[in-house]
């Protein structure tokens, strides 16, 4: 999956939660699940450009000490492990999250499934409303 639909997935998440510890952790968890859903990845230059747009767009709107940015950094985070992987040529075998070892989601050419969850991320982070005793930063993605 590409890290900034990763991204956007865990801001949307993270506009749900009342702290930034509950998004981080939550979006963390996100990564498993939409890692296991049909996608493919990009190379390292497109991924870095992706997700550093992705992590301006939310901190832009909701600000960087906002639950959206913590469930975005959150949900973004595991694809280190893929960053170093690659440019240490660590076999996939080796690594330690279970979703990038060996089965890393179906592969495919299509980027439709990717789109379609960040534009899903889009609308939760403009239409869902903030979680009560959540801080005011602003709304996500908007």
């Amino acid at each position: 999956m590409m890290s900034a639909v990763h991204a956007l997935t865990g801001a949307a998440l993270g506009r749900l939660c009342r702290t930034r510890r509950q998004a981080f952790l939550l979006g963390a968890l996100s990564h498993l699940a939409a890692d296991m859903l049909p996608h493919r990845d990009l190379d390292i230059p497109a991924e870095a450009a992706l997700l550093s747009g992705a992590l301006a767009v939310v901190a832009g709107a909701a600000g960087s000490e906002s639950p959206e940015f913590a469930g975005a950094v959150g949900a973004a985070f595991p694809d280190v492990e893929n960053l170093i992987g690659r440019l240490a040529g660590i076999p996939e075998n080796r690594l330690l999250i279970p979703t990038h070892r060996g089965y890393h989601g179906r592969e495919t050419e299509s980027l439709g499934l990717q789109l379609a969850l960040a534009a899903g991320a889009l609308l939760v982070c403009l239409a869902a409303p903030r979680c009560k005793g959540a801080p005011e930063h602003g709304n996500c993605c908007r």
